[in-house]
């Protein structure tokens, strides 16, 4: 039995041996191949040997040719993808951002908005735009809203107002007399209006009645704002700004809030968004007004959203109000065809053809429904328009020094030469409105 494991240990002590020889002829095969080959090369690299002598250089190894089969599309993408994956990914991030968009603009737009009715029938929201009736914005809006089922009051101050609003010859568009300068008047026109609401209303004699409810209050911006040098603006100018954009929407809110708790119903305030938040030279009366606004929407918003209210401030950018003049002059302000005449002079000397491409007004329609029924931007901002976003950003963080670098020059030669031609009123976030009819646009119904 003891002689089987020492056995095994003389095999493997053999086997050991046997390795270590080998181990030591290969090393000692490996040394005289290097020293040969140190030889043959010190004598082929020696000039004064003669050729006859010096070994031949060893034979060139001869390349077989590697056939090349043509890459599929398939493969020759793979293969892009696999040696670019930075451009790839970023290809891949910008067609996915740009597809999703897409889809969901297109999604949105076919998503069916229609205020709700009463079982008869019968429309029951109101809507209150606070807007002048002169205004091509009040008008667009109104329209729209009508179109989708709501009953829609305009606030007027006289009788000329009236009748613009009646000329629309629109059952459900309907002036709203409230003289603003009387406090007294105002809260009696509010209280009327206020068991208007409250009262159940009788369509018709065998049908069951049904009660109103005020949806929303749209505020809506000022038609228009000087385009002057604070040094141009004296304490009377001053005075008719700040009471026209100010005090007459504060003093109209404040007239019907207690309406709008009671309701529980969205306050809408629409404000412009490029200038505000540029601050551009010559346009202090609007960033004026801009920056206070802001400021009130914000505190306003921390004092009644705890009673129901939901506060929403849709931030606008340019719209395409089209190019065509409303069949009703009277809806048109003088101010907007000399303006418009005064932007196609301009674009004129630039050499420019057309303006630049802006937001359809269908954007801002379904911005404003989405707000007021969907509930779209509770207590919040949404933007709505072109650059509504960008300029508010480029505002909010590029240096001031920069912003005023780009645009500084620019706009201060626009004024001179506005001066020299002629005055032109109005902000320069609606140069682009020429009064067009809405009305007759597929687009927005």
């Amino acid at each position: 039995m003891d002689n089987v494991p020492l056995q095994a240990q003389v095999i493997s002590e053999m086997s050991n041996i046997l390795d270590s020889v080998n181990s030591f002829t290969e090393a000692i095969d490996r040394h005289f191949e290097f020293v040969g080959r140190s030889l043959k090369d010190a004598f082929r690299d020696t000039p004064w040997l003669p050729d006859s002598i010096k070994p031949k250089p060893p034979p060139v190894p001869h390349k077989v040719p590697v056939l090349t089969m043509p890459l599929g599309y398939y493969e020759a993408t793979r293969l892009w993808v696999s040696e670019h994956r930075a451009w790839t990914a970023a290809v891949v991030a910008f067609v996915g951002t740009g597809a999703f968009i897409v889809w969901r603009r297109r999604r949105n737009d076919r998503v069916k908005r229609r205020a709700g009715r009463a079982k008869n029938g019968s429309r029951t929201e109101v809507v209150i735009l606070a807007g002048s009736p002169h205004s091509p914005l009040t008008r667009s809006l109104s329209i729209d809203l009508e179109r989708r089922g709501f009953i829609v009051y305009i606030p007027v101050s006289s009788l000329s107002e009236e009748q613009i609003v009646q000329s629309e010859s629109r059952a459900d568009i309907r002036p709203l007399n409230m003289d603003i300068t009387s406090l007294s008047s105002t809260e009696e026109t509010v209280q009327k209006f206020a068991t208007h609401i409250n009262t159940s209303q009788h369509p018709l004699s065998n049908a069951p009645p049904h009660t109103l409810h005020l949806t929303s209050l749209v505020l809506l911006p000022a038609v228009t704002l000087p385009i002057s040098p604070v040094t141009s603006l004296s304490p009377p100018d001053w005075s008719d700004i700040l009471n026209t954009n100010l005090v007459a929407p504060f003093t109209t809110l404040h007239a019907f809030l207690p309406l709008l708790v009671s309701q529980k119903s969205t306050l809408l305030f629409l404000n412009p968004s490029i200038v505000p938040s540029l601050t551009p030279p010559a346009h202090a009366a609007e960033s004026v007004i801009g920056g206070a606004l802001n400021q009130y929407i914000s505190t306003l918003r921390r004092e009644v959203q705890v009673q129901g209210v939901n506060v929403v401030q849709l931030r606008l950018g340019h719209f395409d109000h089209g190019l065509a003049l409303s069949d009703n002059q009277q809806l048109v302000s003088s101010q907007y065809s000399s303006r418009a005449e005064f932007a196609r002079r301009r674009l004129e000397q630039k050499g420019v053809e057309k303006p630049v491409k802006a937001q359809s007004l269908r954007e801002l329609h379904n911005g404003v429904f989405d707000a007021i029924v969907r509930g779209k931007g509770s207590n919040g901002t949404i933007f709505v328009g072109r650059g509504a976003r960008s300029y508010y950003f480029v505002g909010k963080w590029v240096p001031d020094g920069i912003v005023a670098w780009m645009m500084g020059a620019a706009t201060m030669n626009r004024v001179e030469t506005a001066e020299k031609e002629g005055s032109v009123e109005g902000s320069a976030e609606w140069e682009k409105v020429d009064g067009g009819d809405d009305r007759c646009d597929p687009r927005n119904r």
